[in-house]
C-alpha cells in the first residue's frame, strides 16, 4: 500500500513539475527590428517551447528584443506588452489569443439544412456571456463577444439545436444549417438579452404564427389558413365564421397593415372572409403585432401582419400536392443553380363551383327559373432568388389572386287575362332575365436586393407593386308583351358597370446596424405612389316604357387620384443593463394629394425589464397615423368597399396606443402573459347615415373618433409534444361620429365584451397528431328598425318613399358566438414520398351562429282572417362540416 502511495506521489509531482515548467521554464531571445511573429517563432524554436497562435491577430509592428534567462511567462509579458493579446497555458502548450477586453463579431446566416432556405427569427445564444440575438427577416445574425472561448447554441422552433464551441481570435463568419425535428424540443434560454428580444414569443402584443402549428390545428374543410388561426388569438375579432375581416383591439378592418414579403395587400379575403388569400404551402413565417409597434412599421393604426414566403429548396427538387373538399394546391420548388439560386411556384384553386352550381340550379328550378350561382377563386405565388455573392442576394416575389362570383337566371310565363265583357281572353308573355357578375383580385410583386456591407451592417433595397381591382357588371330585363298585337305593354332594361381600383408603386430601403451587443439599430426610408380610382359607376342603358329611354351615361364617380406617401424611420433596441432593454424610435411620414400635404411624426417606445429569469415586465407607447381609408357600405366585408386617400376634406386617421404586460416563464415550456391596453383613435371616416354611395364619396362621409380598452391573458405552450394556448380577452370599444346616431357615442360593432379561445395539438406518435380548438365570444352589436314612415314630396308626380328609423345605433346584440373544431393528421412514408391525411370536423355540435337577421313575412289566422306578421329570422352560413385533405410530398 505504501508503494502505491509513493508511486502516486511521484506521478503527481512529475505532472506538477511539467505544469510549472511550461511557463516557468527559462528562455532567452535577442534581436533587433523583429516582427512580433518572427520573435514568437524564434522564441519557440530556440527554447523548445510550444506556442499556438494565429498570425492574423498579431500586430505588424517591429521591436528590439534582449531577453536572457527569464521565465517564459516574463518573456511573453514583455513581447506582448501594449498589444490586445493575452496567453494561457493549455496542456503542453501556450495559447496566445486576443484578450477578453477585445471584442470580436460572429455573423452569418441561419439556414434549413435540407432546403438551404434562410430561417427568420432564429435564436443565437452565447452561454458563458449570457448574450444572444435573433436572426433578422433574411436569416442574418450578428453577435459581438469578448475574445476567447465561446459556447454557442443555435435554435429555431421545429428544428434540432446546434451547439458550437469556438475560440474567438478574430471576427468570424459562421453560417449554420439546422435540421428539422419531428418534435418541438425544449430550448434552454439563459441570456436576458435573448429573452428580451423574444417578446414576440411570450407577449400578447406580438405573436409568431408557426406554419407547423397552423398545419396541426383543425381546418375548415381541410383548408389550413393563417388568418383563421389568427382568429384564435386574444384581441383579434371577426364576424361570424370569419365574414367581415380582421378587427384588432377595437380597430376597423382597414386599419391592418398586412404584407406579403414586405408589400401591403389591400384585400386578404376569399368568400367574404371565410378563407384568406394566403396559401400555407408558400408561406415561411407570419408575425402579428397588435401593440408596441416598432418604428420601422407605419401606415395603419391597429396591427401589422408580416408574412414571408418561402424561398424554394436550393438543394433538391420537390413537389407537393394537396386536395381538400373545397380546393386543391400544387407546389413545385428546386434549385436553378445548386446552393446558389432556387425557385418556388405554388398555385391554389377552388372546387366550390362543383357544389354550388348544381345546388343553386336545383333551387332556382324549384322557383320556376333557369340559372345558377357560381363562385370560384384562385391564388398563385412565385419566387426566385439568386446569390450573387456571399454578400449579395436577389429576390423576385410575385402573388396574384382573384375571386369570381356570378348569379344569373331567366324565367318566362304566359298570363291569361279576362278583360271586361270580352268573351275572348287576352294573353300576355312575361319574361325576366338577370345577370350579376363580381370580380376582385390582388396583384403583388417585389424585387429585393440584400447586401451585407460588413459583419455589422445589413441593407435591403426593395421595389414594390401592389394593386386591388374590383369590377361589378349587372344586367336586368323585365318585359310584358301582349301576344295578340305583339306590342310591348311594359319593359325595363337596366345595364350597368361599377369599378374601383388602387395601385401602388414603391421603393424602400432598410438597414440593420449592430455596433455592439448593447445596440441593434434599424433605419430606413420609403416612398410610395398611390393611384386611386375610388369607385366609378356607368349606366350603359336604362329603358322604361312610358317614361322614354335614358341614353347611356358616362362614368359617375371619382377622378383618378394620385397621391405620394413618404416615410423615414430610425429605432434602436438598446440594452441599458443586464435586465433592461429599451426600443426607442420615431417614424416620420408625409402625404401629398392634390394641393394638400400632411406631415406626421410618430414616436414609438417599448421598455422591457427582466425582473427575474422567469418574469418580465413590459410597457409601451406608440403613435400611428394612416393616410388611406377603407369606406364600407356593407357589414359583410364585400368588395364594394373602396380605398380612398386622405384629402383636405378627409384628414388622416390618428391613433395612440399604450399598454403594460407581464410575462411569466413557467415549468415545462409553459408561459403566462397578461396585458392591459388603451387606444384612442381620431379622424376615423365613415359614410354618413343616408349617404348615397354612388355619389361623390367626399360629400357623403363623416369624421369621428373611437376608443378601446381591454385586458388580455394567454397561457401558452410552444415546445414539446403538446402545444397550444388558452386565451381570454375583456374588451370595450365605441365610436362617435357627428353625422351618425345623432352625434351620440355608440358601441362599436365588434365591441365584444368577453372573448375566450382554446387551441391545442398533441403528437401521439411520430405519425399521428390530434388537435382541437374552441371559441366563445360575446355577440357583436347591430341595429334593428324601430319604426317606418312615408315621406311625401310636395312636387306633383313624385311618389312617396318609405323611410326606416333604426333608433339608437347598435343597440342590440347577436347571441354569443361559439364553435368547437376537431382535427387529426396522419403521416405515412413510402419510399421517398411523404403522405399526410388530415381529417376533422368543423363546428362539431352544429351551432347555428347567426350572420344577420332577415325580416320575413308570416301569415297567421286571427278571427277568420289572414294577418301579415313580420319577424326577424337569424341567418347562419356554416353548419357542421367534415374536413378532409390529402397531401403528398416528393
Amino acid at each position: 500500500m505504501k508503494r502505491l502511495y509513493l508511486l502516486l506521489a511521484v506521478v503527481l509531482a512529475a505532472a506538477n513539475l511539467r505544469a510549472q515548467s511550461v511557463l516557468e521554464s527559462p528562455v532567452s531571445i535577442s534581436g533587433k527590428g523583429l516582427l512580433l511573429e518572427e520573435a514568437l517563432y524564434q522564441l519557440s524554436d530556440q527554447n523548445g517551447v510550444s506556442l499556438s497562435f494565429s498570425n492574423d491577430i498579431l500586430p505588424a509592428h517591429r521591436l528590439d528584443v534582449d531577453i536572457k534567462d527569464k521565465s517564459l511567462a516574463e518573456a511573453l509579458d514583455e513581447l506582448l506588452a501594449g498589444t490586445p493579446l493575452a496567453f494561457q497555458e493549455v496542456g503542453p502548450q501556450v495559447v496566445i489569443y486576443l484578450s477578453a477586453d477585445h471584442k470580436l463579431t460572429i455573423s452569418g446566416f441561419l439556414r434549413d439544412a435540407n432546403t438551404g432556405e434562410r430561417l427568420i427569427n432564429a435564436s443565437v445564444l452565447e452561454v458563458m456571456s449570457r448574450k444572444g440575438v435573433v436572426s433578422n427577416d433574411y436569416g442574418f445574425y450578428s453577435l459581438t463577444l469578448p475574445a476567447g472561448p465561446a459556447g454557442l447554441i443555435f435554435s429555431y422552433l421545429g428544428y434540432s439545436q446546434e451547439h458550437r464551441q469556438l475560440l474567438l481570435q478574430e471576427d468570424k463568419k459562421l453560417d449554420i444549417y439546422l435540421r428539422p425535428s419531428l418534435t418541438l424540443e425544449p430550448v434552454e434560454v439563459i441570456g436576458e438579452r435573448l429573452q428580451a428580444s423574444q417578446e414576440q414569443v411570450v407577449s400578447t402584443s406580438t405573436h409568431e404564427l408557426s406554419i407547423q402549428q397552423v398545419e396541426r390545428l383543425p381546418a375548415l374543410a381541410g383548408e389550413t389558413d393563417i388568418i383563421r388561426v389568427a382568429h384564435l388569438l386574444p384581441g383579434v375579432q371577426t364576424g361570424t365564421d370569419g365574414v367581415g375581416g380582421l378587427h384588432i383591439r377595437g380597430g376597423d378592418n382597414g386599419q391592418n397593415l398586412i404584407m406579403i414579403d414586405g408589400v401591403p395587400v389591400y384585400n386578404i379575403s376569399h368568400a367574404a372572409g371565410i378563407f384568406s388569400v394566403f396559401n400555407t404551402s408558400a408561406v415561411s413565417t407570419a408575425r402579428l403585432i397588435k401593440g408596441g409597434f416598432p418604428a420601422r412599421f407605419g401606415g395603419r393604426l391597429s396591427s401589422v401582419l408580416d408574412i414571408r414566403t418561402r424561398e424554394g429548396n436550393r438543394r433538391s427538387f420537390g413537389l407537393r400536392g394537396d386536395v381538400g373538399l373545397l380546393s386543391g394546391r400544387l407546389t413545385a420548388e428546386g434549385p436553378i443553380v445548386k446552393d446558389k439560386a432556387s425557385f418556388l411556384a405554388s398555385g391554389r384553386w377552388s372546387f366550390i363551383d362543383w357544389y354550388l352550381q348544381p345546388l343553386t340550379r336545383s333551387f332556382k328550378a324549384d322557383k320556376g327559373e333557369d340559372g345558377f350561382v357560381g363562385y370560384r377563386f384562385h391564388d398563385l405565388n412565385a419566387k426566385l432568388n439568386y446569390s450573387l455573392s456571399e454578400k449579395d442576394h436577389l429576390y423576385l416575389s410575385y402573388y396574384s389572386g382573384s375571386d369570381h362570383y356570378s348569379n344569373n337566371g331567366n324565367s318566362s310565363d304566359t298570363l291569361r287575362v279576362q278583360q271586361g265583357s270580352s268573351p275572348a281572353p287576352t294573353f300576355f308573355a312575361f319574361e325576366k332575365n338577370y345577370s350579376d357578375r363580381i370580380r376582385w383580385g390582388n396583384t403583388v410583386g417585389s424585387l429585393r436586393w440584400n447586401h451585407l456591407f460588413n459583419d455589422k451592417l445589413f441593407a435591403n433595397l426593395t421595389a414594390t407593386y401592389s394593386s386591388l381591382d374590383v369590377g361589378i357588371n349587372y344586367y336586368a330585363k323585365d318585359s310584358l308583351v301582349a301576344l295578340s298585337g305583339q306590342h310591348t305593354i311594359d319593359r325595363l332594361i337596366d345595364i350597368g358597370n361599377y369599378s374601383s381600383r388602387i395601385a401602388d408603386l414603391g421603393l424602400r430601403l432598410d438597414l440593420d446596424y449592430i455596433p455592439s451587443p448593447n445596440h441593434y439599430i434599424r433605419f430606413g426610408a420609403n416612398v410610395t405612389r398611390h393611384n386611386f380610382l375610388p369607385g366609378v359607376f356607368a349606366y350603359d342603358l336604362i329603358e322604361k316604357s312610358g317614361n322614354g329611354t335614358v341614353a347611356p351615361q358616362g362614368p359617375k364617380g371619382q377622378e383618378d387620384l394620385i397621391a405620394w406617401e413618404y416615410s423615414a424611420y430610425v429605432e434602436d433596441e438598446a440594452r441599458l443593463g443586464p435586465r433592461l432593454v429599451l426600443n426607442l424610435g420615431v417614424h416620420l411620414a408625409a402625404f401629398q394629394v392634390r394641393q394638400k400635404s400632411y406631415l406626421s411624426p410618430q414616436p414609438r417606445i417599448l421598455l422591457s425589464w427582466q425582473a427575474r429569469q422567469d418574469w418580465k415586465l413590459e410597457a409601451y407607447l406608440s403613435r400611428m397615423q394612416q393616410f388611406v381609408h377603407l369606406l364600407s357600405n356593407s357589414a359583410l366585408g364585400l368588395p364594394t368597399e373602396i380605398w380612398v386617400p386622405s384629402t383636405e376634406k378627409a384628414p388622416p386617421q390618428e391613433g395612440w396606443q399604450t399598454g403594460m404586460a407581464s410575462v411569466w416563464s413557467l415549468k415545462e415550456g409553459w408561459q403566462l402573459s397578461l396585458e392591459a391596453y388603451a387606444k384612442a383613435m381620431n379622424q376615423l371616416l365613415s359614410y354618413s347615415e343616408g349617404a348615397l354611395f354612388l355619389n361623390d364619396w367626399e360629400e357623403n362621409i363623416t369624421s369621428g373618433r373611437g376608443h378601446a380598452v381591454g385586458l388580455e391573458g394567454m397561457l401558452s405552450k410552444r415546445l414539446g409534444k403538446t402545444t397550444g394556448w388558452v386565451a381570454y380577452g375583456l374588451a370595450y370599444a365605441d365610436r362617435q361620429y357627428d353625422l351618425v346616431n345623432n352625434g351620440r357615442v355608440y358601441p362599436y360593432k365588434y365591441d365584444r365584451r368577453h372573448d375566450f379561445k382554446v387551441a391545442f395539438s398533441h403528437q401521439i406518435q411520430d405519425w399521428v397528431e390530434v388537435s382541437a380548438s374552441w371559441i366563445y365570444t360575446s355577440g357583436f352589436a347591430f341595429s334593428l328598425p324601430a319604426e317606418q314612415y312615408e315621406l311625401v314630396f310636395p312636387e306633383p308626380g313624385t311618389p312617396p318613399i318609405t323611410v326606416i328609423d333604426y333608433g339608437r345605433k347598435n343597440a342590440y346584440r347577436m347571441p354569443a358566438y361559439h364553435r368547437l373544431d376537431l382535427g387529426a393528421n396522419f403521416h405515412f412514408q413510402t419510399d421517398r414520398i411523404h403522405h399526410t391525411i388530415n381529417v376533422g370536423v368543423f363546428n362539431l355540435y352544429n351551432r347555428k351562429n347567426p350572420l344577420y337577421y332577415d325580416l320575413r313575412n308570416r301569415y297567421e289566422e286571427e278571427d277568420g282572417r289572414l294577418v301579415l306578421k313580420k319577424e326577424f329570422v337569424p341567418v347562419s352560413i356554416i353548419p357542421m362540416l367534415p374536413s378532409l385533405n390529402y397531401s403528398i410530398k416528393f
